[in-house]
């Protein structure tokens, strides 16, 4: 043993420790540890200790801070802080997404979250910098992911099941990312995906996301992303993943009772993700939540964004590969994909495209709305209806790879915009072959 200890609770019941030996993780659990209080669907409860000869076991890796937040770690904490993964965890681990708690040895994991009224921050004048001050403030919260992130606990009483959010925000290169992935979930909403509760501050700069990782009554549930199941570490999720590794990972590990339930919803979020350009669909931006290995099921849809809205990415492919290719125009694709691997009928399928049909229609006057309410969003708002449009076309059945409609429904017009003209498409560098791009796996 050559590294820090950690005690893992799950439920808040220490099941188990892990360790770092010769570079190797070892995670073990504890005796009389229930099958239910497993870690990880890929670490079931066993007398055996699971070890990672790569380091951290992908699902400790899950939740580590990166990018943005990895560096504000640094710079609060100082040049000799610990970000190895196993530090990182040690600082972290108390306030990761799901039921899992990882602290050091001897150490009661808290309540995650920090004391932050929620409304105030919300109704402030300068959110977004309110946010990142409170971020400093509690830099040792461990949620990944392109925007910076903090947990809130309101002080207020919530108007939902759950009191505790995601506050997020963007960047300044790239404006009104929060209205534009709030949209985003709206249309995902109307489409009958499960969506958690959204609000947007009052000006525009931040979104606070309801948590999802627990039941209406309060139970904690177990959430696990689909790069942690396919067994990979974070730095992977572009590389190695594919729509066919969801299908296959989703058949593998939903019970029967749910599986065709989570396939006509991936199904859905496969659509919605072409129709609204969300070209950052990668490996961690699909999860299952489950309370044990009997009740797996496809989490709630999180971190859509029209990305190729952004003149930087406006050239931007998917991130996961179907088929071996990466292309908009693949409907024809995705009903051969549907039937062949999620075990979809044309009736499921057809429904789908319906559905997430009217959801972007049935979203046109809440963009509209937000455009007269944050003025300087109203361009964002043009180029997200062009590229909506020219998503609708793409996921049509008989949309062929790569064979995009240069005519595509004029959304502008229908959301009561003028100049309906799409901006020109250029070839630009695609960001994902840069690692210090801000949608690059750094920054995630």
């Amino acid at each position: 043993m050559n590294g820090p200890v950690l005690d893992v609770y799950v439920d808040s019941k220490l099941v188990g420790t892990l360790t770092e030996e010769a570079g190797s993780g070892v995670f073990t659990y504890l005796p009389d540890v229930s099958a239910e209080s497993l870690v990880s669907l890929l670490m079931p409860v066993r007398a055996e200790s699971y070890v990672w000869k790569k380091g951290l076991h992908p699902f400790f890796q899950m939740n580590l801070p990166e990018g943005y937040k990895k560096d504000r770690i640094r710079e609060t904490l100082g040049p000799h802080a610990d970000v190895t993964d196993m530090g990182l965890l040690a600082l972290t681990g108390a306030n990761s997404i799901g039921r899992v708690q990882v602290v050091p040895r001897g150490t009661l994991p808290g309540a995650a979250g920090g004391n932050v009224k929620m409304s105030d921050l919300l109704a402030s004048t300068d959110s977004r910098e309110n946010l990142l001050q409170l971020m400093d403030e509690g830099v040792a919260q461990g949620i990944s992911g392109v925007m910076p992130k903090a947990l809130s606990k309101p002080g207020e009483k919530a108007t939902v099941w759950t009191e505790e959010f995601i506050l997020k925000t963007g960047f300044d290169d790239i404006p009104w990312l929060s209205v534009n992935e709030y949209l985003c979930l709206e249309v995902a909403r109307q489409a009958g995906l499960e969506v958690p509760e959204t609000r947007l501050s009052d000006d525009g700069q931040v979104l606070a996301i309801g948590r999802f990782d627990r039941t209406k009554d309060g139970k904690w549930l177990a959430v696990e992303d689909y790069c942690a199941l396919k067994g990979l570490d974070p730095l992977e999720k572009y590389r190695k993943g594919t729509l066919e590794d969801l299908a296959k990972l989703t058949q593998e590990f939903s019970p029967g009772d749910n599986v065709k339930d989570s396939a006509r919803k991936l199904f859905t979020l496969h659509l919605l993700n072409i129709a609204l350009r969300n070209a950052d669909a990668h490996l961690k931006n699909f999860a299952v939540t489950y309370t044990s290995a009997k009740d797996v099921r496809l989490a709630p849809v999180y971190d859509i964004v029209t990305v190729t809205v952004y003149p930087r990415y406006r050239t931007n492919l998917p991130a996961l590969p179907l088929y071996g290719k990466r292309v908009w125009a693949s409907g024809k694709a995705l009903v051969r994909y549907g039937g062949a691997w999620l075990g979809l009928t044309t009736a499921d399928m057809t429904d789908s495209v319906e559905r997430v049909t009217a959801a972007v229609q049935g979203v046109l006057p809440l963009v509209r709305e937000c455009a007269d309410r944050f003025p300087g969003f109203q361009d964002v708002a043009k180029r997200m209806l062009d590229e909506w449009a020219q998503g609708l076309d793409d996921i049509r059945p008989d949309a062929k790879p790569g064979k995009s409609s240069p005519s595509p429904t004029p959304l502008r017009d229908q959301a009561g915009f003028s100049d309906s003209n799409g901006p020109e498409r250029r070839k630009e560098t695609n960001p994902y072959a840069s690692p210090d791009g801000p949608f690059s796996h750094k920054t995630r």
